[in-house]
C-alpha cells in the first residue's frame, strides 16, 4: 500500500546526512544529495533523498523523490536518481509526496544549501571563505 506525504506528515534532514559530489558539467554547481527522514502520524518513518542539478533551467533547486519524467511520480520513487546519487542513501518506494510536501522539504534544502554555496562546493571549498575586512576602512 502507497503511503502519501501531505501536511500531516512531518520531515527532518540531518547534516550527517548530506553527500556533496563534484560540481555539475553544464551548472557549475556542486551535486548536493540531502538524504531525509519523513514521518506519519502513526510514527511510521519513510526516507526520502533530494537532489540539485535535475532541471538545468534551475539547477540550483532541489528535487525530492524525483522520477525523473515522470512529475507526478506514478511509479516508484528515486527512479530518475542515478547509481551515483543513489550510493549509500534509502529511498522509501511506497512514499509518494505530494506536490505540497516536496515544495516545503525542497526549501528546506535550498536554505540549508543557497546557490552561493552550491558554487563554494563545486570548487572544493567546504565553506564560503570569510569576508576579509579592511583595517583602513574605519
Amino acid at each position: 500500500m502507497a503511503r502519501t506525504a501531505n501536511s500531516n506528515y512531518s520531515f527532518s534532514i540531518n547534516s550527517d546526512d548530506v553527500t556533496v559530489l563534484s560540481a555539475h558539467p553544464k551548472s557549475g554547481l556542486a551535486t548536493v544529495v540531502i538524504q531525509g527522514l519523513c514521518e506519519d502520524p502513526d510514527g511510521n518513518v519513510f526516507h526520502f533523498a533530494a537532489r540539485n542539478n535535475l532541471d538545468l533551467r534551475y539547477p540550483e533547486r532541489f528535487k525530492v523523490n524525483w522520477n525523473g519524467s515522470k512529475a507526478r511520480m506514478p511509479v516508484a520513487a528515486g527512479h530518475g536518481f542515478d547509481d551515483e546519487t543513489r550510493k549509500g542513501k534509502v529511498i522509501t518506494d511506497d512514499l509518494f509526496m505530494t506536490r505540497g510536501a516536496r515544495i516545503a522539504i525542497a526549501r528546506q534544502c535550498i536554505s540549508l544549501f543557497p546557490e552561493a554555496k552550491q558554487l563554494f562546493l563545486a570548487t572544493g571549498s567546504e565553506e564560503p571563505p570569510a569576508l576579509e575586512v579592511d583595517a583602513d576602512a574605519e
